[in-house]
């Protein structure tokens, strides 16, 4: 697929990167068909969160789920969805009580899935896969 790939502080370019694929059972690929380039990204592109050269930017995606793993329950192939910013699992402690920002199922020994950091929510990583849990 085509990408806008962070090719250094203020470069970036447009390259085909692989697709996604299944990795786990609660994983799910989504052929993308539109993404958004925000705010979030302009702190990469500005060099202020450490992003590293080759990771894929836009990370509001809208698609159509292709696949899902056998833990998946919510979508199915072939539903439409869009990919929130705020990336959470839902069912965790911190979740069930209104602090999603705070999912440690998100970045495990991390700070959750606070907005606009690298490697977090569904930034695709060099090697072409795109993670994230996906909420109706």
């Amino acid at each position: 697929m085509k990408a806008v790939v962070f090719a250094g502080t203020r470069l970036v370019t447009v390259e085909d990167v692989p697709d996604a694929v299944l990795e786990e059972p609660g994983d799910a690929v989504i052929r993308i068909g539109s993404s958004a380039i925000c705010g979030t990204d302009l702190h990469m592109y500005d060099g202020r969160t450490g992003a590293t050269v080759g990771l894929v930017l836009g990370h509001e995606p809208l698609g159509v789920v292709e696949q899902t793993g056998s833990a998946v329950e919510m979508v199915k192939p072939g539903d439409r969805v869009v990919i929130s910013a705020h990336v959470y699992c839902g069912v965790c402690v911190n979740c069930a009580r209104g602090l999603s920002a705070a999912c440690p199922r998100v970045r495990p020994g991390g700070f959750g899935a606070a907005y606009g950091y690298a490697g977090m929510g569904p930034y695709q990583r060099a090697d072409g896969v795109i993670k994230a849990v996906l909420r109706p």
